[in-house]
C-alpha cells in the first residue's frame, strides 16, 4: 500500500516565486509548517476544534453488519442522493468492485425521466422491487429531489433504507410514514468528507456482500489521517505538500488543473477530487477549476487544450503502478505497460514544453491504496482552504440554487411554469 507524488516537471516549470507570490508562499509554508498555528487556523472555522470531524468520527460496523440481510436476494443497490453523500461510495465501489461484487451499485442523483430514475419508475427493465434495494442518503433529510425520488420509488414498491442525520426533516417524516429502516448519517461530518463514514461504508458493504473491504478502508483512513494531520510537517505530510504546490501554481497564474486519470476504476475518485477542491476552497474569488477526464482518451481531445490553449492550465495525472489483471500485448510489453507508455509520452511532452505536470501514483487498487488517496485529497482540500483564508468546511454558493428550486417546487403554479418556459419562449435563436 502506498502513494507517490512526483513533482519534478511541475517544479521546473513553475520555477522560483517572485514578488507578492513569494511572500504569500512564505506565509503559507510557515502556516502549514507550524502544527499549533495550523490547528488554530482549522479551529477558527470549526468553533475551536483543532481537527476536522472526518479524522475522528468512525463508522458503526456492528450496525452496518446488522443491515446486510436487507440486501439478501437483491441484485442491485440504488443509492439516492447528491454530492458527497453518493460521490464517496462511488469512488470506493468503482475501485474495489473489480474483483467481482455481490451486487451492482447505481447512483440516482436526479429526477431525469430519461435516466435511471425513469427506468426505476417505469418498471419492466433491469430493476424491480424484488431485486433492488434503495438506499436514500441525506444528511439534512431535506434535500428535495432525494425526498421526492424516495417517495415515488417507495410508492412503486421498492424497499428503502434511509440514511439520515438526526432531528426532524422531510426524509425522516417520510421514513416514519412508510416504515423505512433508518441508519444514522454522521451529524458532524460534511458530505464531501464522508468516505470513511456510515453513509459510504454501509452501501459499499451491501454491494460487496460483506463488511471486510469496508473495515480495511476504515483502517487505512485511520492510518492516513495520522500521517496527514496538522502535527506532521510538510516535509513528511503529502497533503500539505500537495496543497502548497497547488497554491503555488495558482499564485503563478495556473488557475485551471487538468486531472487525467489513467485507470477506469478510479473515475469515481476523479469526480470526488473535483468536488473536494471546488466545494472546499473555490470561494471569495480564489481556487482552481479542476477538469477531470478519463485517460488516455483525454489525450485525443483535452491535450490540445492543455498544450495548445491559454497557458493557465497545469496538470496532475493519476496512475496505478500494479494491475492485478494485467495481460501481455507484445513481447515484454503488457496492457498496463502500454497504458503507462501513453502517460509517459504526455509527461515527456509537458517537460519539453515547460508545462507544469505532477503525477500521483497508487501502488494498486486495494482498499488501503484507494482510502489513502481519498484521505490525501480530503486533507489537501482542508489545507488549501487555510492557505486561501477561506473556510474549507462550508459551501455557501451551493445553497442558493437549492433554495430557489424548493421555493418554485412548493409554490408550483403559473409563475413557476412561466419561469420554466422562458428558455424556449425567449430563445435568442431557433432551428
Amino acid at each position: 500500500m502506498g502513494l507517490y507524488l512526483y513533482t519534478k516537471g511541475w517544479s521546473a516549470a513553475l520555477g522560483e516565486e517572485i514578488g507578492d507570490s513569494a511572500q504569500m508562499m512564505d506565509r503559507g509554508r510557515a502556516l502549514l509548517g507550524d502544527p499549533a498555528a495550523c490547528s488554530e487556523a482549522i479551529g477558527r472555522y470549526l468553533g475551536g476544534r483543532p481537527l476536522p470531524a472526518f479524522a475522528g468520527v468512525r463508522p458503526d460496523f456492528a450496525e452496518i453488519e446488522a443491515r446486510l440481510a436487507l440486501a439478501e436476494r437483491k441484485a442491485h443497490i440504488v443509492v439516492v442522493g447528491n454530492g458527497g453523500s453518493i460521490r464517496n461510495v462511488w469512488a470506493l465501489y468503482g475501485a474495489l468492485a473489480g474483483g467481482g461484487a455481490a451486487r451492482e451499485l447505481h447512483l440516482l442523483d436526479g429526477t431525469d425521466p430519461s435516466g435511471l430514475f425513469g427506468e426505476l419508475a417505469a418498471g419492466g427493465g433491469r430493476f424491480s422491487p424484488a431485486n433492488t434495494l434503495v438506499v436514500s442518503v441525506s444528511k439534512s433529510g431535506d434535500t428535495e429531489n432525494v425526498v421526492q425520488e424516495t417517495r415515488l420509488l417507495a410508492e412503486r414498491g421498492y424497499p428503502v433504507l434511509a440514511v439520515i442525520g438526526p432531528g426532524p426533516s422531510k426524509l425522516t417524516a417520510l421514513a416514519e410514514e412508510k416504515g423505512f429502516d433508518r441508519f444514522p448519517h454522521p451529524e458532524e461530518v460534511g458530505g464531501r468528507f464522508t468516505a470513511g463514514q456510515n453513509n459510504a461504508l454501509l452501501p459499499l458493504s451491501l454491494a460487496l456482500g460483506g463488511a471486510d473491504a469496508a473495515r480495511a478502508v476504515n483502517a487505512a483512513f485511520e492510518e492516513a489521517h495520522s500521517r496527514l494531520a496538522p502535527s506532521v510537517s510538510p516535509a513528511g505530510n503529502m497533503a500539505k505538500a500537495l496543497a502548497l504546490e497547488l497554491w503555488r501554481a495558482e499564485l503563478g497564474g495556473y488557475t485551471e488543473l487538468f486531472l487525467p486519470v489513467y485507470c477506469k476504476a478510479l473515475s469515481g475518485l476523479g469526480e470526488l477530487i473535483v468536488q473536494l477542491v471546488h466545494e472546499s476552497y473555490c470561494k471569495s474569488g480564489k481556487g482552481q477549476t479542476v477538469l477531470f477526464a478519463q485517460a488516455p482518451e483525454s489525450q485525443h481531445h483535452t491535450n490540445q487544450r492543455y498544450f495548445g490553449g491559454r497557458r493557465n492550465m497545469a496538470a496532475l495525472s493519476v496512475r496505478v503502478q500494479s494491475h492485478e489483471n494485467d495481460m501481455p500485448l507484445r513481447g515484454e510489453v503488457s496492457a498496463a505497460d502500454f497504458l503507462d507508455l501513453e502517460h509517459a509520452g504526455v509527461a515527456a511532452e509537458a517537460d519539453r514544453r515547460g508545462t507544469p505536470q505532477m503525477t500521483l501514483t497508487l501502488d494498486g487498487l486495494g482498499a488501503g491504496d484507494v482510502a489513502s488517496a481519498i484521505a490525501l485529497w480530503q486533507w489537501a482540500a482542508v489545507y488549501g482552504g487555510l492557505l486561501r483564508e477561506v473556510s474549507p468546511f462550508d459551501q455557501p454558493a451551493v445553497e442558493g440554487s437549492k433554495k430557489a428550486t424548493i421555493e418554485m417546487f412548493e409554490g408550483f403554479g403559473p409563475p413557476a411554469r412561466e419561469a420554466l418556459e422562458r428558455f424556449t419562449r425567449e430563445a435568442s435563436h431557433t432551428l
